[in-house]
């Protein structure tokens, strides 16, 4: 989902990741940054010996767990955090009530809270709040996500409720804390650099004047799809969302006045649809301090995401502290909404592989996350290797090439040709009739020897002429034949047809096996086989004897 103004990295682009959804995400961006640098990478399953000391959560589906190695030494990663990130941080970062305790100590300003029990009475709970003053929030202790908080409570009947849900829906202790109005930010921070800065907005909608609330929410989930972070996060029409634009006196089906916006909930969270715009550039540097030495006062936590609201009604801006995440997604920092795209990625690889720092990395390719999964994903292994990206500059050509060259077993037989010479690329039809082969290598010899072969297969081609073009854009390793879709119908047709021909051949073996077994002459022949299977027994028994 890019407009004028976005800017994304142009070695990671959306289909790139095409394969990485949610947390995995996460792993792959970080996982393929190491391997584009000559770092031996593999991937994990969840009860891997080698992360039995390390925290992780929801781990049964492989794609979160990889190590990179450079030599003798090895870092291992969780989704975004790698092992230079302590347990200990972990459980802190993760425990509302810890950080806040840690911020306090370090002087770090942060809203005033204080945790109750989920036996705790509402009359408890009013009693703190009427101590710090309305509006506040409710949330678990442990939770993420948005999810079950309820923000700007400004009276006892809400409070009532939001308690109440926090305590049915998770049973869990709960955090009552100060709200502070202002702009939501989430900054990523490796060592003492703040790399990534993102303003959180609630889901919203603008309007057109001609469509309905209901189908401005539709159009913005389908933009969203076109974000490789955003389209795991659409805009979910449920009873919390509901109730927020009911309240505001407006209906799902009537139609929104052009230029007006309209917002869908007070959660600023991603997740929810939230929207993330980039604004690493022009934050106050008062905020990115704040959350580096909000990182400081977690021990053993060198990299990980910090929450900042900045208040902007008072004389001076205060940013005060929110949360602090351990195992941050960094997908909002990498594809925002609108700003520049920052290379998060790269920045954690220098942190624990800094000898790497000006190595020239092989951006013009890129790994298949689902095929390099699948043997964990079968069980067929518990660790999938990657093999290491080429070294040495690369070099990329596109053919257009005209003719009857739409076969089938002609594409096949250029895969074939390029495998032989370990070159990647891929065949894709043209709307016009042609055929586009785009092939890499690190050997303008091993290009110039395919594209001699692309002529050379008369029996399944005619190739009337071939254009050529440099190619500088990332291609996948490996070689793909991108069928269109009469093709991949006509193909699912053949293995349809071979098959069922296989079913067919075994039903007739077995229909003649089970024939044979119930024929005179099997039953005439029973004694006789008794009688040879007695001899053979003989024959063995005596030759370990006579041994």
């Amino acid at each position: 989902m890019q407009d004028q103004n976005t800017s994304w990295l142009p070695y990671l682009s959306s289909e790139i990741v095409t394969d990485a959804r949610g947390s995995e995400l996460d792993a792959y961006v970080i996982a393929l940054e190491g391997w584009r640098r000559g770092l031996e990478l593999r991937w994990h399953v969840k009860d891997s010996e080698k992360f039995k000391d390390m925290k992780t959560w929801a781990t049964e589906k492989p794609g979160k767990l990889f190590s990179l190695s450079l030599g003798d030494k090895t870092h291992y990663f969780f989704k975004s955090r790698g092992d230079k990130v302590s347990n200990e941080a972990v459980t802190a970062g993760s425990d509302k009530e810890t950080t806040k305790e840690n911020l306090l100590t370090n002087n770090i300003v942060t809203p005033l809270s204080k945790t109750f029990s989920k036996d705790s009475t509402i009359e408890e709970i009013n009693e703190y709040v009427e101590s710090i003053g309305y509006p506040v929030v409710v949330k678990p202790v442990n939770g993420s996500f948005g999810n079950q908080v309820y923000t700007n409570i400004k009276a006892v009947p809400e409070l009532q409720t939001a308690v109440n849900k926090v305590k049915q829906d998770l049973e869990d202790d709960l955090l009552v804390e100060q709200f502070i109005e202002g702009e939501d930010y989430r900054l990523y921070v490796v060592d003492d650099t703040v790399v990534g800065a993102i303003k959180r907005i609630p889901a919203n909608i603008l309007g057109n004047g001609e469509n309905t609330i209901k189908q401005l929410i539709d159009q913005k989930n389908e933009m969203r799809k076109e974000n490789p972070r955003l389209i795991s996060c659409p805009i979910k029409i449920n009873q919390e969302l509901i109730d927020y634009v009911l309240n505001q006196g407006y209906h799902f089906d009537e139609v929104l006045p052009a230029d007006e916006q309209l917002y869908l909930t007070n959660k600023s969270n991603i997740s929810l649809g939230g929207d993330p715009i980039d604004v690493l550039d022009e934050l106050d540097e008062k905020v990115k301090q704040a959350a580096v030495d909000a990182l400081k006062a977690i021990p053993g936590l060198s990299h990980g995401a910090v929450d900042i609201i900045e208040q902007k009604d008072a004389e001076e801006n205060t940013p005060f502290v929110l949360e602090i995440n351990p195992t941050a997604q960094i997908g909002s920092l990498i594809f925002p909404m609108k700003g520049q795209a920052r290379d998060v990625p790269a920045t954690i690889i220098d942190y624990y592989f800094p000898e790497t720092k000006n190595t020239d990395k092989q951006t013009s390719l890129y790994f298949d996350l689902g095929d390099m999964l699948e043997p964990l994903i079968s069980k067929v292994a518990t660790v999938a290797k990657v093999s290491k990206s080429p070294k040495g500059k690369v070099y990329g050509r596109k053919f257009i090439v005209s003719g009857d060259v739409h076969g089938i077993d002609y594409h096949r037989g250029l895969r074939k040709q390029a495998f032989e010479r370990r070159i990647s690329g891929f065949i894709s039809k043209l709307y016009d009739g042609r055929i586009e082969i785009v092939v890499i290598s690190n050997s303008e010899e091993m290009l110039q020897e395919f594209k001699d072969s692309i002529k050379e297969d008369p029996e399944r081609s005619t190739v009337e002429d071939i254009q050529e073009e440099l190619w500088d854009e990332p291609v996948k390793i490996g070689f793909e034949i991108k069928a269109d879709y009469k093709t991949q119908l006509e193909y699912l047709k053949e293995l349809n047809d071979e098959m069922n021909m296989t079913k067919k051949e075994l039903k007739r073996l077995e229909t003649r096996y089970i024939s044979y077994h119930k024929s005179k002459s099997w039953k005439v022949t029973y004694p006789f086989r008794k009688v040879s299977d007695v001899v053979k027994m003989f024959y063995r028994v005596s030759n370990r004897n006579n041994d």
